[in-house]
């Protein structure tokens, strides 16, 4: 029974991607991955300037007149999700 089933799907699945999709369906799916793409609202996030090391970013934030943050953490950040 499930031998029959399996050749079932492979027979079904060959014929399925065998078959050419129209040009208007990579249209679509053109246009579903641009409207999914980040605008520039949340790209904000990587106009933050970054230092690898304390040292770096204080002296960074003096140079550029900015004020320096540091985060640190300690155990699980994922607290609550499971």
């Amino acid at each position: 029974m499930i031998a029959s089933l399996m050749r079932v799907a492979v027979v079904l699945g060959s014929t399925t991607f065998s078959q050419a999709a129209p040009a208007d369906e990579f249209a679509r799916i053109d246009q579903w991955v641009q409207q999914w793409q980040p605008t520039r609202g949340d790209r904000r996030f990587e106009e933050i300037g970054w230092a690898k090391d304390i040292p770096e970013a204080m002296r960074l934030a003096k140079q550029n007149g900015r004020p320096d943050y540091v985060f640190t953490h300690k155990g699980r950040i994922n607290l609550g999700r499971q």
